[in-house]
């Protein structure tokens, strides 16, 4: 991949980016690799050489990178930081790097720091969840100790007081700990041979230069389409809706002289077009959904 520095940042932060501390030991997959959709690291293998970012998106892996050295040089009783576990399973090694463990006499608890936006918070993060759950299960059979409970520590990036103060459901401080439901151990392992298949389903299809397997809607991050009730002279929305026809039965009684209409907000594949994958230039199902956006 080509690090690009278009806005002169410092060379400490080029050279910083540039490195790369990741790392699956000596395993065949790790955890942050099953749970990523099989097209994407297909199609970052394929194109790592053509793939470009600039310094300048990768502020807060750099931050992100930063907190993990400084945590895993701070020594507290009772606390594992930045271990990395393999195991076995059935022939197949998987390796986790887990951020935290605080060892109590009934069991240990799980903390991973998430850098992260006060919507991804809000919203659901099946991801979270999985690789949390899959955590558990490598300690339990590496440690044989019981985990008791999974929890992320999120950093919002863009957290706003005013926000805070004026929206009941915001996060109320800009660092949340969130508890992970915990799945049962079968569970986990019968999800952690379904991942492994789909990415060894997806390297079979790459090497025979075959389709890859599509993206779903939950690895796109999709947004629904949402159905905004706005007034002439006002920036902000009055109401935003989920059906249009929620929105045209409170249109319908606005007083004609505030001028109201219904602003369609169209849902979209935040993960494609923000490019959070990296590799939406090179898929063929996001240049597919385009054209088919714009024959509409």
């Amino acid at each position: 991949m080509k690090i690009t520095n278009k806005f002169n940042v410092p060379e400490t932060l080029l050279s910083l980016a540039q490195r790369d501390f990741y790392t699956k030991g000596k395993a065949d997959y790790s955890v942050t690799e099953i749970i990523s959709p099989p097209r994407i690291q297909r199609l970052r293998k394929k194109h790592w050489q053509d793939i470009e970012q600039d310094v300048s998106d990768m502020l807060w892996m750099l931050l992100g990178t930063a907190l993990h050295v400084v945590a895993e040089r701070s020594v507290v009783e009772g606390h594992t930081n930045e271990e990395r576990i393999i195991v076995d399973m059935d022939g197949v090694l998987l390796s986790g790097a887990i951020d935290l463990q605080r060892d109590d006499e009934d069991g240990i608890t799980i903390y991973d720091y998430k850098f992260t936006s006060a919507w991804a918070l809000m919203n659901d993060k099946p991801e979270w969840e999985q690789q949390q759950n899959i955590y558990r299960y490598l300690i339990e059979r590496a440690k044989g100790k019981p985990v008791k409970g999974l929890k992320i520590c999120a950093l919002i990036r863009d957290w706003s007081r005013r926000d805070a103060q004026n929206k009941p459901d915001y996060p109320q401080a800009p660092i949340q700990v969130v508890d992970i439901p915990m799945w049962t151990m079968e569970r986990t392992k019968q999800f952690i041979w379904e991942r492994i298949e789909a990415h060894r389903d997806s390297k079979v299809r790459a090497d025979w230069d075959e389709e890859l397997p599509l993206c779903t809607e939950e690895d796109r991050w999709m947004r629904d389409t949402k159905y905004a009730l706005k007034k002439e002279g006002r920036k902000t929305a009055i109401r935003v809706f989920d059906t249009e026809e929620e929105a045209k039965a409170v249109l319908k009684d606005m007083p004609e002289k505030e001028k109201g209409f219904i602003e369609i907000r169209k849902g979209e594949s935040v993960r494609c077009t923000g490019n959070f994958c990296g590799v939406a230039q090179f898929c063929s199902q996001y240049q597919q959904s385009l054209k088919e956006a714009q024959d509409e």
